[in-house]
């Protein structure tokens, strides 16, 4: 297989992309299908090992995207019920080497800002500009690194309890719904903060079995239950 050409894992990623394009219920407002960046690779890794001091761990090596940037924002259209999603991914051979993001002091304790100086944003939505994102947590010693929500509305950091190539896999699945991501945090969504991420959820999982009928929204379904 020549490097510029997409591996299954990739295709599968593609394809998430044409069924959003495809999808009568759905309007794609904006999309990201660049080439695949050869540059992207396992030695990018080793370089994080030998310069930092931290090994990412053989299974996560296996489950990341080369593309330069994939990613969709879109909206559902009548008569569904309305719902909206945005998600970008940047390659984490690349997204490794980036810098942590900035955190305002006054949102945030000095005890938050020096854990996300570890932070490197893998999903975020940029043509929206919520300004939430998804970052992996890099530590030395932790090859499986945790991820992190950063929710704009709640100005909260949120630990999921899923590591990258879950995550991956439960977004393919949720095509970024708006907050999809509380499903594996601890935000309280039977409270009336999170009414609104809640009914979304459940709208998600209602629409999401008719519209993409291929997957299997059980357990994401099961984990809502339990939630509220």
């Amino acid at each position: 297989m020549e490097l510029d050409e997409p591996t299954p894992y990739e295709e599968d990623w593609l394809d998430v992309l044409d069924e959003l394009r495809n999808s009568p219920a759905v309007d794609v407002l904006n999309e990201a299908r660049e080439d695949i960046d050869v540059t992207a690779e396992d030695t990018a890794f080793d370089d994080l090992a030998e310069w930092e001091g931290i090994e990412i761990g053989a299974e996560l090596r296996s489950a990341y995207i080369r593309f330069a940037q994939l990613g969709s924002q879109w909206r559902t259209v009548e008569p569904y019920p309305y719902l909206t999603g945005e998600f970008q991914l940047t390659p984490l051979p690349l997204a490794v080497h980036e810098d942590a993001p900035e955190f305002p002091s006054s949102l945030y304790s000095d005890e938050q800002r020096d854990m996300a100086t570890g932070f490197r944003v893998i999903d975020a939505s940029p043509f929206t500009g919520t300004g939430s994102f998804v970052a992996l947590r890099l530590q030395p010693g932790v090859e499986n690194p945790e991820v992190w929500y950063s929710d704009h509305r709640t100005n909260t950091l949120w630990p999921m309890n899923l590591d990258y190539r879950a995550y991956m896999d439960a977004l393919r699945l949720t095509k970024g719904v708006f907050d999809w991501q509380h499903l594996f945090t601890e935000a309280p969504l039977g409270d009336e903060e999170f009414a609104g991420a809640a009914a979304d959820l459940r709208v998600m999982l209602d629409v999401f079995v008719e519209i993409f009928p291929d997957h299997d929204y059980s357990d994401l379904k099961a984990r809502l239950r339990e939630r509220t």
